[in-house]
This record gives C-alpha cells, sequence and structure tokens, in this order.
C-alpha cells in the first residue's frame, strides 16, 4: 500500500491504536524573528544593497560626525573627472607643509614631480594628505576652490547633511558627513573604475626623482576578507578608526560605512557578515507585508529589510491601497505571525 493512499486510509478511519501523529517542524523561512543586525563597536553605522539599492541596517545613519580620511575619495573622484591620470603634478611648498597621517608615512617633497595616477593611489592606498592637497592645486589651482567643488558634488549627490573644509580629512571644525551620506558617495564611487582599481591595492611602489618608497594599504582586510574591495579607511583623533567598504559577495553586493569605532575591521566584518545573510526567502516572503499596516508587526529593523526586499504597489495619496493579495496575505499573517513572533492571535 502506499504512502498516500495509507495514510488517505488513516485519515477516513479515525486514529488506530499505535498509530500516533509526527510534529514536523515549520519550514526553516518561518523561523523568524531573523537575526538582528549585530551589536558593534561603532557610534554609527549603515549597510547598503547595491543590487536593490536600499537600505539593509542601520544604527544613527543620520548623526554628523568627523569623517577623517573617508573624505579622500570624494578627493578622488573629483580628481579624475577634472584630470588625465598621465598629468604631472609638481609638489607645492603648501603640499610638503601638511601634516602626515601616522608616524613613518611617507610624504610628498616640494619640487618633486609626480604623476595624477601616483597621487591618486598615494592618497587611496596609503592615504597621504599631503597628496591630496597637491591634487587639490592641481585641479583648481587652490584648495579653497577644491574644496567649494567638494561641496557641490555632495550637494548633487544627496549629501545632506555633510561640510567638506579640507581635501583629506584632518580634524577641522565644520568638516563631517553621516553613515547615510557616505553610503551615497560609496554608490557614486562604483562609477568610476580607475578609483576602484586603485582602491583594491594592497602593495604599492613610487619612485619620484629616484627616491623609492613602497607602501602597503590602510586597509589590513583586502584580501583577507573574502570579496571586499575598498574603498576607503580613516582615522583621526576626532573621527576614531572609519572605513567604507564595498563587499562583492555571491548573492549581492554590499556597500558599508562605520564611523567612531574603536576596531574598524571587526566592526566592518559583523555588518557585512550579517548583511550576506539578508534578502533570503524569508524576507521575500515577508515582503508583502511593506507599505501595509501588517509591517507594524515587525520589529523596527525588520521592516527595514523587508522593504529592501521589494513592497507591494501603493497608492499615489493615502495609505497602501488593499488588493486581493493583500486581503489574503492578511489572513495568512494573522494566523502565522502569533506563532512566529510569540505573541497572541
Amino acid at each position: 500500500m502506499s504512502f498516500i493512499a495509507a495514510l488517505a486510509l488513516t485519515t477516513a478511519l479515525g486514529p488506530s491504536p499505535g498509530l500516533r501523529p509526527i510534529h514536523l517542524p515549520p519550514p526553516p523561512m518561518m523561523c523568524f524573528p531573523a537575526e538582528a543586525p549585530p551589536s558593534i563597536d561603532a557610534n554609527s553605522w549603515m549597510v547598503w544593497s547595491v543590487q536593490h539599492d536600499a537600505e539593509l541596517g542601520s544604527v544613527n545613519p543620520d548623526t554628523p560626525r568627523a569623517i577623517a580620511s573617508i573624505t579622500k575619495l570624494m578627493t578622488a573622484i573629483l580628481v579624475v573627472d577634472r584630470a588625465a591620470l598621465s598629468n604631472q603634478v609638481v609638489i607645492s611648498a603648501n603640499a610638503d607643509a601638511t601634516p602626515i597621517g601616522y608616524i613613518g608615512q611617507p610624504d610628498v617633497r616640494q619640487g618633486e614631480t609626480w604623476s595624477v595616477r601616483d597621487l591618486l593611489a598615494n592618497i587611496l592606498v596609503q592615504s597621504g594628505n599631503d597628496a591630496a592637497v597637491a591634487l587639490a592645486e592641481h585641479v583648481s589651482g587652490d584648495v579653497t576652490t577644491f574644496v567649494g567643488l567638494m561641496n557641490q558634488r555632495a550637494d548633487s549627490l544627496g549629501m545632506t547633511n555633510t561640510s567638506f573644509v579640507n581635501p583629506n580629512g584632518l580634524d577641522s571644525e565644520g568638516h563631517f558627513s553621516t553613515a547615510r551620506d557616505l553610503i551615497y558617495l560609496g554608490r557614486a564611487a562604483l562609477a568610476y573604475p580607475d578609483v576602484l582599481r586603485i582602491a583594491r591595492i594592497k602593495h604599492i611602489r613610487f619612485d619620484p626623482g629616484g627616491r623609492p618608497i613602497e607602501v602597503d594599504a590602510t586597509n589590513r582586510d583586502l584580501g583577507i576578507f573574502p570579496g571586499l574591495f575598498g574603498l576607503k579607511t580613516g582615522d583621526t583623533l576626532a573621527a576614531s578608526q572609519v572605513l567604507l567598504s564595498y563587499d562583492e559577495a555571491p548573492r549581492g553586493d554590499y556597500i558599508a560605512v562605520v564611523l567612531g569605532s574603536r576596531n574598524r575591521r571587526s566592526a566592518t566584518r559583523e555588518i557585512l557578515a550579517w548583511s550576506r545573510t539578508t534578502l533570503g526567502p524569508r524576507d521575500y516572503f515577508f515582503a508583502a507585508a511593506a507599505g501595509t499596516d501588517l509591517e507594524l508587526s515587525f520589529p523596527d529593523w525588520y521592516i527595514t529589510r523587508i522593504r529592501a526586499a521589494g513592497t507591494l504597489p501603493v497608492g499615489t495619496t493615502g495609505p497602501a491601497q488593499r488588493t486581493p493579495l493583500t486581503d489574503s496575505l492578511d489572513q495568512a499573517f494573522r494566523v502565522l505571525l502569533p506563532g512566529v513572533l510569540g505573541g497572541e492571535s
């Protein structure tokens, strides 16, 4: 007798001696709540899905903070827009006098000639403050004019809580941004192949005028954390440790930023590892609740995820429109959610 026939016979005849019901667990996608975002060592952070062009999670994403050398990513974008990589730059006294970022960091020296390409590598790989000034002067003639271009570009990218006062990120009054705005900067950088290639360099050699310089990337996780490619580190007294990252993962690409951390590497690894667990079958199933009153059944952090997965169509005005699909889901969720959320029916 087949299993189906036996099941039908058992159902028709009712319980039989010696037969006991088997309690099966619910499907894995119904094991909710999903894993919440990790509690990381950072004052603010955000992670963004590139494919969905949507936030996956954040903490204090709109709080202005010092951003240190993440600033240099904006500098690099503007330079690539306005100068050929083969252009030659003579280092000025002003650039030479700019403070270095850390003990033992190689500097650029007055009178040396560097290519734009090498100076870009200098600012993105070893985070040279003086090289950033040299590039700003090459593009605009002076730093003040270049900073004006930085703020114009920030406005065009929707970075409404950002203010630049220098091209390198040294602590200065009025120089700040937010995690959300830096995500917008990271998105813009993805359209610059030259910037992305340079940001992935782990070790590089310069030779300005016969003075050989070898440097390692300040981003120590390049080649260590699988899929991590740039974008820019930073570390100052006011900013603490910061990191804007681009991650190419099997199920999607992500941009992540951590600000005000004591360990940017650990913090970034945690949120990137978590982001790779999002946008799975569970999220797409519950995404039908996004934009309706049903999303109030979920914690705030999970609402962010289901909105990223995809929302139901809504009207041009007023609340989300009811459809046969939302009515059916409403009934299903009212049965399912009390169990998976641990509430009462």
